[in-house]
């Protein structure tokens, strides 16, 4: 089970350090960062899959990732 999400740079999460529990809830104000979350977890899932390369070209490339 993932314990700590730490995020650095990638989209609107800049230095996101998250505790992580069997169950989690993300809330927050409209442009806080949830869906910059959902993607940073959907990301590191594909990539344990293997499935990195496809992961990053649906996200526009590694720049596009990093700075969207």
């Amino acid at each position: 089970m993932l314990q700590t999400l730490a995020i650095s740079r990638y989209r609107s999460l800049h230095d996101l350090v998250v505790p992580m529990g069997r169950l989690n809830l993300v809330t927050g104000d409209n442009g806080s960062g949830k869906s910059s979350l959902y993607r940073a977890l959907r990301l590191l899932a594909e990539t344990a899959q293997g499935g990195v390369a496809a992961a990053l070209a649906r996200e526009g490339g590694l720049g596009s990732a990093l700075w969207a």
